[in-house]
């Protein structure tokens, strides 16, 4: 055979191999779209995950509604009331924690050995400069008392320079103590007033708290705040801190907290500061306050079997004893409070939540 009849053999047999892979690699594509596009009989297909996917992406509500019949009521303690009428104001938070105080504590030891020396040397000197008078008295009859006078101021000089150490002593432990905690704290740890001797004695605890960013707030002379254990306290202000807390950049203040079980140092603390002028507002007793994955909640007459749990906002204040002041606007004036048997609607709504034999297969 010739070389052209070869290469026109070899020309057909490639043609018919191209051929071949194009027709498979069609089956192949057909394939692949009847699979992806199958659907079941009564199937739901994309619309179905589409659904699913809406659902699982849906945020849940967290205000709920708990039906109770009167006799249940009556058997949970159930008692309704009407909000008192109170002033409601404004409020800024103010974040902080009770302060370690070995420093403190340090400076005040200090000052008391300071003094403590300084009142020695003066005593001292005191006593040397009485005996230099009387050499010089004793030289005016006996000449030869020369070296007895010049003994006595010698030790009267010397007691005089202790005296000097001693104060710049308790002048140093003064300044520091101002530098560290200011003008107010460090002025009361060297005279061991009051105020520094509770702190010392651990009948009181010193906070720190922070205003929120761009707060500007007057601190008031007295202010209620919750400690990071649930309780609350009634705080005395001191004075304007010395250093910013670096997490949160604003103006901070010491106050002073009665020492309780709670009251640890390192213990985080939170308080609303009043800002702005007073308005109409409600108060929440303490016992219509109940506590839900981390926020505070009352229940709300809705009908005479029916109970809706609301979230107190974060515009509430809170009260010293556990309860809260709120806007009279976010509450109606005919809605009646769950002050009683708040904690026996949350048991109810957590039994309707917990999911049936049906629900779980």
């Amino acid at each position: 055979m010739s070389s052209s009849g070869k290469r026109s053999t070899l020309e057909r047999a490639v043609l018919r191999a191209v051929r071949g892979l194009a027709v498979t690699a069609g089956a192949l594509t057909l394939g692949a779209y009847l699979i992806l596009n199958f659907q079941m009989p009564g199937s739901g297909g994309s619309d179905d995950a589409a659904k699913s996917t809406a659902q699982a992406s849906a945020p849940e509500r967290e205000e709920a509604v708990v039906k109770l019949d009167a006799g249940a009521q009556e058997k949970g303690g159930i008692e309704t009331a009407a909000p008192k009428e109170i002033a409601y104001q404004g409020q800024a938070r103010a974040y902080g924690s009770v302060l370690l105080l070995d420093r403190l504590t340090s400076l005040y030891n200090a000052s008391l050995t300071a003094s403590a020396q300084l009142k020695s040397a003066e005593v001292k000197l005191s006593a040397s400069k009485t005996a230099s008078e009387r050499a010089r008295n004793l030289l005016k009859v006996f000449p030869t008392a020369l070296a007895q006078v010049e003994s006595a101021e010698a030790a009267a000089r010397i007691d005089a320079a202790a005296v000097e150490t001693a104060q710049a002593e308790v002048e140093t432990v003064r300044n520091n103590a101002i530098q560290e905690w200011g003008a107010v704290l460090g002025e009361a740890i060297v005279a061991r007033s009051p105020l520094a001797e509770a702190l010392v004695l651990r009948k009181t605890a010193l906070i720190q708290l922070t205003l929120q960013p761009g707060a500007s707030v007057a601190a008031p002379a007295r202010i209620s705040v919750t400690l990071g254990g649930g309780g609350a306290a009634e705080a005395d202000f001191v004075s304007e801190a010395t250093q910013a807390d670096p997490k949160i950049p604003n103006v901070s203040y010491f106050y002073t907290i009665p020492m309780t079980p709670g009251a640890l140092a390192g213990i985080s603390v939170l308080a609303h500061l009043p800002n702005g002028a007073a308005k109409p507002g409600v108060g929440i007793p303490p016992s219509a306050v109940i506590w839900q994955a981390g926020k505070a909640w009352i229940y709300v007459r809705a009908g005479s079997d029916r109970f809706e749990r609301r979230a107190i906002g974060e515009e509430a204040a809170p009260t010293a004893d556990g309860g809260y002041v709120l806007p009279a606007t976010s509450l109606q004036h005919d809605k009646l409070i769950v002050v009683a048997g708040a904690q026996t609607l949350l048991s109810e709504e957590s039994k309707t939540q917990i999911p049936s034999d049906e629900d779980s297969n």
